[in-house]
């Protein structure tokens, strides 16, 4: 339990989360049998999806989350993982590029796209708490590595994090 004057997710529980479960796919055993089988595993990372209560995550703080994991994992277990650029994120992109051209073209996919076979998903979660002195905050980070042919969960884990903040004067 971390205590402070502030119950937000931080910088130090961006780092705790994403070692954690950096360490927990590259080691788990079921991750491993897929890639002995497999080859690389082909990986599209979701953007994270925000259940708390009331709490903002901004979008670059939300995809540093997922992002950590992946760039711990590249560098790391690089013969291991094949990381593919979201979809939406590739056609974004493609079409700030392609500013000025003809709209009506259809350009499609990418003729040499590599489709993902798995899914790297994250949700965060949020209790909390106030009373006249203090906050406490709950929060649950569920990450989910998922086989998109069947939509079995290959491998899952979740870190909690627990703050309490002693409320001051202009609290």
């Amino acid at each position: 339990m971390s205590h402070g004057t502030n119950t937000a997710l931080s910088g130090a529980d961006l780092a705790a989360v994403t070692d954690r479960m950096a360490m927990s796919i590259a080691g788990d055993s079921e991750v491993q049998a897929a890639i002995s089988r497999d080859g690389k595993l082909v990986v599209v990372v979701q953007p994270v999806e925000n259940y708390m209560r009331g709490e903002v995550l901004p979008r670059g703080q939300a995809e540093a989350f997922t992002g950590r994991v992946r760039t711990l994992l590249s560098r790391h277990a690089p013969d291991r993982f094949l990381w593919v650029m979201n979809r939406d994120a590739f056609y974004n992109l493609r079409k700030r590029e392609l500013d000025g051209v003809d709209r009506r073209i259809d350009l499609g996919p990418s003729p040499d796209a590599i489709n993902p076979k798995y899914a790297l998903t994250a949700k965060f979660s949020s209790l909390g708490n106030e009373t006249a002195s203090r906050r406490t905050n709950y929060y649950l980070c569920s990450y989910e590595l998922t086989n998109l042919a069947d939509r079995s969960v290959l491998w899952t884990d979740a870190f909690e994090i627990s703050k309490v903040a002693v409320k001051g004067f202009l609290d």
